[in-house]
């Protein structure tokens, strides 16, 4: 795997990132797997008036492959975003309360993604952003959430990078493999913990959040 040297140089743990957020992706590069660094947040549609346009965090994995905004990126432009955990909430507006979702066993997770290359107005440099693919909530998310991100499999890596042996990248073919691997992560995979309401704002990042709190 190659990995983008000032990347490297710039990496440090987060705890709380949002749309927006500069995070490492593994994506397919010469045929192999890279990691380099991303924007979270696919661009949408300018606003009226010359706003900025609306950041997609997120893609529905069940229509990813065919809507307008994610159909080129599903076929030839899939990533992995890698993570040890991820938060979800529940309760009304004002007095949300997070949930830490993370591996039972350890490790990483893999969330499957898409990213695409976006050239900024005003300096005209061109960025790589990326959304985060979303499916039903397994057994271990539904008492929190209806939706959770696609997690994959360590062996299912490469196929839906499009690299390796296992690929042929934009073939319908192995599309259609990749597009297999989008289902909810069988029930055991994740533990939960419930986490400090510092989460709910972006501006709190350290390991402190990921402390148990009374549910």
């Amino acid at each position: 795997m190659a990995a983008d040297p000032k990347a490297a140089a710039r990496y440090r743990p987060r705890y709380n990132i949002a749309p927006s957020t500069v995070h490492p992706v593994l994506r397919a590069r010469d045929g192999q797997r890279a990691l380099v660094p991303a924007t979270w947040g696919f661009l949408g549609r300018f606003a009226r008036g010359g706003a900025a346009p609306s950041l997609l965090a997120n893609a529905r994995a069940d229509g990813a492959r065919t809507k307008p905004t994610f159909r080129e990126a599903f076929a030839a432009r899939r990533c992995v975003v890698p993570a040890d955990g991820f938060y979800e909430w529940t309760g009304p507006k004002g007095a949300r309360r997070p949930t830490w979702f993370h591996p039972a066993e350890g490790g990483l997770l893999r969330l499957a993604g898409l990213y695409q290359p976006a050239k900024d107005p005003d300096t005209g440099e061109v960025d790589i952003r990326f959304t985060i693919l979303t499916t039903e909530a397994s057994a271990d998310v539904a008492p929190v959430h209806d939706r959770m991100p696609v997690l994959l499999d360590p062996g299912d890596v490469d196929l839906w990078l499009g690299v390796g042996d296992v690929s042929h990248g934009a073939d319908v073919a192995d599309v259609d493999r990749a597009e297999a691997l989008l289902r909810p992560a069988p029930r055991g995979t994740l533990a939960a913990r419930p986490v400090s309401p510092r989460v709910n704002s972006v501006g709190h990042d350290d390991p402190a959040l990921l402390q148990e709190v009374a549910a």
